[in-house]
């Protein structure tokens, strides 16, 4: 009996010194620097013709910032339908901080974590709605509660 009581004591205090928090364990600081609830862009249209819609999200400054996370919730049903976030550079040529080319894409990626782009300058948003299928449906296309993240 004794040496189980102290056995359960050395399993304990090993556990307990294991679970101590002068582990290094680095985790990176998360700092909101944009926000914008509800729906940013959102539209409908038939296969008739390709739909592109190009908002400004304003300006933004990832300059000093290692990492930029973005958060947000995509939706469309037309398979070829695309987003799509930039900037244009110094010589007016677009720069993609992502793209996500396709419906699937659209529809279950909710985080996209990227390394900055050291800008200081607008960024904009592109919605691209187009179908492969004619059937006389109307498609549609949504983006919304866009939040980033810089990430130290």
């Amino acid at each position: 009996m004794f040496k189980k009581t102290i056995s359960g004591i050395l399993l304990l205090f090993l556990f307990i010194s294991g679970c101590s928090k002068d582990n290094p364990v680095t985790e990176s600081k998360e700092t909101l620097i944009f926000q914008r609830d509800g729906i940013i862009e959102s539209f409908g249209g038939d296969c008739s013709a390709v739909q592109v819609r190009t908002s400004s999200l304003g300006i933004l400054d990832f300059t000093g910032i290692s990492r930029i996370k973005f958060t947000f919730s995509g939706y469309s049903d037309a398979d070829l339908s695309s987003i799509s976030v930039f900037y244009l550079d110094n010589n007016s040529q677009q720069v993609s901080l992502f793209s996500l080319p396709h419906r699937d894409q659209i529809n279950s990626t909710q985080s996209i974590e990227i390394d900055s782009p050291e800008y200081q300058g607008e960024i904009f948003l592109r919605l691209t709605l187009k179908s492969s299928v004619c059937t006389g449906q109307i498609f549609h296309i949504e983006f919304r509660d866009l939040k980033i993240y810089s990430k130290d």
